[in-house]
């Protein structure tokens, strides 16, 4: 494989889980990069240097004790990093004060350095992430099939809706929240609950929006893995457990196949000009195939974890994000 000149910008967090199997092809395609953890930029006493002018935008980094030129940078790979953390709590105005300062010069090298990026947080964070009402709408525009879906804290409307789409609806947090209450992480997973059930607990709805969407039945339910120019499709048999039936986000490894499978190629096509519409190289894609044989988007998850699929399927994901940022077709 033939290796462009120039480095590759990773951009993440110490102990990010996904990193170690892409840092390890890119070491085999002997390319050079440099990771910088957001979390530890203050304690290690990064130095960083922006400018601008007439001719462009230039910078350096340094990263102790080594420095880089920013104009060495061909792709950047943001991937899931922290805010800046000051371990020096003593004067907490000075520490939130050089926490923000930082993060705002860190803003202007992510909205400023060009070049290929997997991805800019503008459009992946702050654009996409959470944010999935705006995300079915695009996936609806290049003819992908979506949920009936409404966002309301509102009960009337809420049961209204319920009532419209079957007398079912699956109920889901606008945001990937995990709560911690002592040693235990609590999450928020889909439920599917009934007109019953939401008219004896009406009064629970108003304290805040939440998203409720007609409940789609399943044959099959996917993880889709786009990567650049390639798809990775994981078919889960969720509904060979009932603990998956509902959210497969409840795991039941022993008794819920995960494999390869082939989308159809119309499927794939309105998945790349779905991603084309969202200004991405990467995403983690959630669908379902019904038993009537249609395929239904449900959300993209524009940082989203892909070392478990790897892991059980050997879909070399890696591999590919390497290869992207060693070899980026804008």
């Amino acid at each position: 494989m033939s290796i462009e000149k120039g480095r590759v910008l990773i951009i993440t967090k110490m102990g990010e889980v996904s990193i170690g199997h892409v840092l390890q092809w890119l070491d085999e395609f002997k390319q050079s990069y440099i990771r910088l953890n957001i979390d530890g930029v203050i304690d290690q006493q990064t130095l960083l240097s922006l400018s601008l002018s007439q001719q462009g935008f230039a910078g350096f980094l340094e990263i102790p004790p080594l420095g880089f030129n920013l104009n060495e940078i061909k792709s950047v790979w943001y991937r899931r990093p922290e805010q800046p953390q000051a371990g020096n709590k003593d004067d907490l105005v000075v520490a939130k004060f050089v926490e923000d300062e930082f993060q705002s010069a860190l803003w202007s090298l992510y909205t400023c350095l060009d070049g290929y990026w997997m991805d800019r947080p503008l459009q992946g964070r702050h654009l996409l992430e959470h944010n999935k009402l705006y995300q079915l709408k695009l996936a609806s525009k290049v003819g992908l099939k979506v949920p009936a879906t409404l966002v309301t804290n509102n009960a009337d409307h809420l049961i209204g809706f319920c009532e419209k789409v079957g007398g079912q609806v699956a109920l889901k947090a606008l945001r990937s929240r995990i709560f911690q209450t002592g040693e235990i992480p609590l999450g928020i997973y889909t439920n599917r609950v009934s007109l019953e059930y939401l008219k004896e607990h009406r009064e629970q709805i108003a304290p805040a929006p939440m998203m409720a969407q007609e409940y789609v039945s399943k044959q099959l339910e996917f993880r889709v893995t786009v990567v650049a120019q390639r798809i990775f499709t994981c078919a889960i048999h969720s509904q060979d457990s009932p603990m998956t039936k509902d959210d497969w986000r409840h795991y039941d490894f022993a008794n819920v196949k995960h494999e390869q499978y082939q989308l159809p190629g119309e499927i794939e096509s309105k998945l790349f000009s779905f991603m084309n519409e969202c200004g991405l190289h990467f995403g983690a894609i959630d669908m379902i195939l019904t038993p009537a044989g249609e395929y239904v988007f449900l959300e993209i998850n524009p940082n989203g974890q892909f070392g478990w699929i790897e892991g059980l399927t050997g879909m070399p994901i890696s591999r590919a994000i390497a290869e992207a940022l060693s070899n980026p077709n804008p």
